[in-house]
């Protein structure tokens, strides 16, 4: 038995052929096309578990390094990504993914509406519910039916819409970033990377503000109906998206003083416009396609 390294057979000197690409090999893995050499404890139980396991353990590490640099360092993983260490970290795609699974199943435990307003909340209270029921009476009317019977399916469509679009966020606020930075003639991929690592600081500090309403529903409260609790997760979201935008600029584009400060400010003020139009905009997409 061995530990996991280099087969029983392959420290005898013997060749084996790969069996991926069908090349002759005398290493441990194959030169061509990296597969490993089999070894007949893998077709057992305990050594299916302990692939499984080795596997897993890879994934979680990177997974822990990552948010750990996100968290603790703000800006850091956008440098590494534009110095091209990519093996020990997961992507800015990738990562982006994952807190947005994590925020979706947050949403559901205190039946938020972050992202998927419902159509009432659209017509009522919003910026635009007066252009919202004027939209919404124009299409009830060409399609030949009621608020009452159409709202459940724009609601469900709505929720939907917002956990598959929120890319669309990001990408608006990297589209920004060559502007603001223009001085720093960094390539477009590196203030997308900056975008998605800062949505996904901000997904995870979404989700960590949704334990708030969560309790005070547990305890008998309104949640998220109460407006002041609302408005109140609104600002401090707010204000330590722009704390975070501030570390980040400093680390990634190497601003300081008050230049820096204004740069944070108008990102954060960005972000709370793009959060605002991105809302809008589920409301068109969803409007016009049920």
């Amino acid at each position: 038995m061995n530990d996991g390294g280099a087969p029983e057979t392959l420290r005898e000197g013997r060749r084996w052929t790969c069996p991926t690409c069908g090349a002759a090999v005398a290493t441990p893995f194959c030169p061509a096309c990296g597969e490993r050499q089999p070894h007949p404890h893998e077709l057992t139980l305990p050594g299916m578990l302990h692939h499984a396991v080795q596997a897993f353990t890879n994934l979680d590490g990177r997974l822990w390094r990552t948010l750990g640099d996100l968290l603790r360092r703000p800006g850091a993983l956008t440098v590494l990504f534009h110095q091209g260490s990519r093996k020990p970290y997961i992507g800015p795609f990738t990562l982006f993914l994952l807190t947005n699974v994590l925020f979706v199943a947050m949403e559901h435990v205190p039946d938020s509406d972050v992202f998927s307003t419902p159509l009432y909340k659209h017509m009522h209270n919003q910026p635009w519910g007066s252009l919202a029921q004027a939209l919404v009476a124009r299409r009830l009317a060409s399609e030949g039916t009621t608020l009452d019977a159409y709202a459940p399916t724009f609601d469900q469509a709505v929720a939907r819409n917002a956990q598959s679009l929120i890319i669309l966020m990001a990408l608006g606020f990297a589209l920004l970033l060559p502007v603001v930075f223009r001085k720093s003639r960094m390539p477009f991929a590196v203030h997308l990377a900056f975008s998605l690592h800062f949505h996904a600081f901000l997904l995870l500090l979404l989700s960590a503000a949704l334990l708030i309403p969560t309790v005070d529903v547990w305890l008998g409260g309104p949640g998220l109906a109460a407006p002041a609790l609302d408005s109140g997760i609104a600002v401090g979201a707010t204000l330590i998206s722009a704390a975070y935008l501030y570390l980040s600029i400093g680390r990634v584009y190497g601003n300081h003083g008050a230049t820096r400060v204004f740069e944070a400010v108008l990102l954060a003020l960005a972000v709370a416009g793009l959060f605002l139009g991105y809302r809008f905009t589920l409301l068109l997409v969803t409007l016009y396609t049920t």
